[in-house]
């Protein structure tokens, strides 16, 4: 029984192995320099260490999608799901049963970008 439970592999995703952070460097900044790091690393909704460690290594940070960027996402997603709708209906029940709404999406995808 033993040599059975033995033999068995694991099954699904093998774990990461992940570099511990087992290694230092201090460094010291005025109040004004940490202030200003801290800033930008909050504005990419990181901690400033975080931030250092990637300018340090890679010499950038990517950016985050900002508040907005992900409002307009999750709206233009509403908007493709309607489309897949008003697509269904149109297959459907004909296109003249759909004109309403497909005007009706033409003015939120409007509206949505002359609000920038």
């Amino acid at each position: 029984m033993e040599n059975k439970k033995e033999k068995k592999t694991k099954v699904g995703r093998p774990a990461k192995e992940k570099a511990k952070l087992s290694t230092s460097i201090n460094l010291k900044l005025t109040e004004d320099d940490f202030n200003s790091v801290k800033e930008k690393a909050e504005k990419l909704g990181m901690k400033a260490t975080q931030y250092v460690r990637e300018m340090t290594l890679k010499g950038c940070v990517k950016s985050r999608f900002t508040i907005e960027e992900l409002d307009l996402m999750r709206k233009l997603s509403g908007i493709a799901n309607n489309m897949n709708q008003i697509a269904r209906k149109v297959n459907a029940h004909g296109l003249y049963d759909a004109v309403g709404e497909v005007f009706e999406l033409i003015g939120k995808i409007r509206a949505l970008f002359h609000d920038r």
